[in-house]
């Protein structure tokens, strides 16, 4: 099993829970008003540094992982230069 960290602007979240939903996975989690600086810039919040992401996760089987790769790849390719997201996949080792 994997994890799929996926790190997306605030403004995009409801695509990135459509894709995901679309994939048949049902299960995830979401952290929302997450700041910080990255490749696309820094995104605080304020007035300096406009900008919020979110990071939704969802632990997924081996089999889906590629799957949904490739299609937060396709939505990363809709974004604006200064959007940006991520995603990072980790081993899960044991789940409860």
């Amino acid at each position: 099993m994997k994890m799929l960290l996926i790190v997306c602007p605030e403004s995009r979240k409801q695509n990135v829970r459509e894709l995901v939903e679309k994939h048949d996975v049902h299960a995830y989690s979401e952290i929302g008003r997450v700041t910080g600086e990255g490749l696309t810039g820094k995104k605080f919040g304020d007035k300096v540094w406009p900008g919020e992401s979110v990071i939704l996760f969802t632990v997924i089987p081996d089999a889906k992982r590629d799957e949904l790769l490739a299609a937060l790849r396709q939505c990363e390719e809709s974004l604006y230069p200064e959007e940006g997201m991520a995603a990072f996949v980790l081993p899960v080792e044991e789940v409860l």
